[in-house]
């Protein structure tokens, strides 16, 4: 296994959790992709996470399976098999702990109907970024940005200068507690190949290409959950697609920094299969 600091081997674990949600995950599989022992791997990602394995990777099947029901149009029975649970009661109990309302009543209440939007669905080619992980509030990512710009200018990254940052969420904060939400903070990449050793937090990743449903919201971020259900909720609810487990994707086109807050342009992607 290549040498690499324990920060990174969780956090390289962490990754396999969020693509593997609907698979095993069990313990000594995990130690075996962080590189522990199972017996140390159990106490260093609690150190780290500040969770066990197991109860960070059953707060997200069930935040996932939020979000399915607060989005998508799948029965409850459905949506628990694909959190992993075997039955609907077990589910609904699970939930309820969790969210401190069944699953019928978290739908009912989250699936409102938002004032429409102009969306479409435009295909894209896959892009590679260098990115920068942020785990805390959405509107406390600035520090991210800030390292990613500093270093990149330090170590000379050739940057595509015509793409606009992007920022990939990984959670919604309206089902995710805020201090434990996931981003990304990227810049698009020029050049194949590593730009040099990278400082924890850092990595290279490519955005998946293929179709996506898009729209624009315009105004300050902290509005932007809005936009999103009006773009989930209301408009792709009615199309017949799916929605890939991955983060979503927001393209800045213009900055906080020379712009009004009012006029801020966001543009929203998530990636759908026909």
């Amino acid at each position: 296994m290549e040498k690499l600091d324990w920060r990174d081997r969780i956090l390289r674990t962490l990754e396999h959790i969020h693509t593997n949600l609907s698979g095993e995950l069990d313990g000594p599989s995990l130690a075996a992709v962080a590189g522990f022992s199972p017996h140390h791997f159990h106490r260093v990602f609690r150190g780290i996470v500040g969770e066990s394995v197991m109860e960070y990777t059953r707060r997200l099947r069930l935040e996932q399976a939020a979000m399915r029901l607060k989005y998508g149009q799948e029965g409850v029975l459905d949506v628990a098999l694909g959190a992993g649970y075997q039955s609907h009661e077990g589910f609904t109990r699970a939930f309820t702990a969790h969210f401190g309302v069944a699953p019928t009543e978290f739908r009912r209440r989250e699936q409102t109907v938002t004032p429409g939007r102009e969306c479409w669905i435009r295909p894209h080619l896959p892009m590679r970024c260098l990115a920068v992980s942020h785990v805390g509030p959405y509107s406390e990512c600035g520090a991210a940005w800030g390292r990613l710009y500093a270093w990149a200018g330090r170590q000379r990254v050739t940057l595509r200068r015509e793409q606009p940052p992007i920022g990939l969420c990984s959670d919604d904060p309206e089902i995710t507690d805020p201090a434990r939400c996931r981003y990304e903070a990227c810049v698009a990449l020029e050049t194949e190949g590593e730009p040099g050793p990278l400082p924890e937090g850092f990595r290279v990743r490519e955005i998946p290409g293929g179709a996506y449903a898009q729209t624009i919201h315009t105004g300050t971020y902290e509005g932007i959950g809005d936009t999103y259900a009006a773009l989930l909720g209301q408009w792709l609810s009615r199309r017949s697609v799916t929605l890939p487990d991955e983060p979503t994707v927001e393209v800045y086109l213009n900055s906080p920094l020379d712009t009004p807050a009012d006029k801020l342009r966001t543009e929203i992607r998530i990636r759908v299969e026909e």
